[in-house]
């Protein structure tokens, strides 16, 4: 008999269940959602700083990976022995970027990068100039410069 009973209560407790959760979601607040998930874009800052010699940085977006949707891209450069500050938009739909930082009057003084990430969320990346080109056959001029994004 006692198994007949519970089998006879269950819509009954069922109701009580979904009228308390009725009651919860209308006294709780309204969600909260960070701005960025609710615009999309973000403000990306970049910093370059060189050292012994101009240098330059590229940040190119994707959608899709590499061969998905090319979304923007940016740039920088600065001169010997300074900081060079900016900004660009992080696409909110961006789930991969490459980037780079190099001395422009050396072929090869470079480093470069593909960072795959979350869409919408914040990322840090750095690139530094080597001391020496790919082949191993040229100083760089500007070893140690850095390019740095992060939103």
């Amino acid at each position: 008999m006692s198994s007949t009973f519970s089998h006879q209560l269950a819509p009954f407790k069922l109701g009580i269940v979904t009228f308390g959760v009725l009651i919860a979601a209308l006294v709780s607040g309204p969600a909260v959602v960070p701005a960025h998930a609710t615009t999309g874009d973000r403000t990306v800052t970049t910093t370059l700083k060189c050292t012994g010699d101009s240098c330059d940085g590229s940040v190119f977006w994707y959608q899709g990976g590499l061969t998905g949707t090319p979304l923007g891209s940016a740039s920088i450069s600065g001169p010997a022995d300074s900081t060079t500050k900016g900004t660009t938009t992080q696409p909110a739909a961006a789930d991969t970027l490459t980037f780079s930082v190099g001395e422009p009057s050396v072929y090869g003084c470079g480093r470069g990068f593909i960072q795959y990430f979350t869409p919408g969320r914040a990322i840090n990346f750095k690139a530094t100039v080597p001391s020496t080109d790919n082949d191993g056959d040229a100083i760089c001029r500007a070893a140690g410069s850095t390019f740095r994004i992060q939103s």
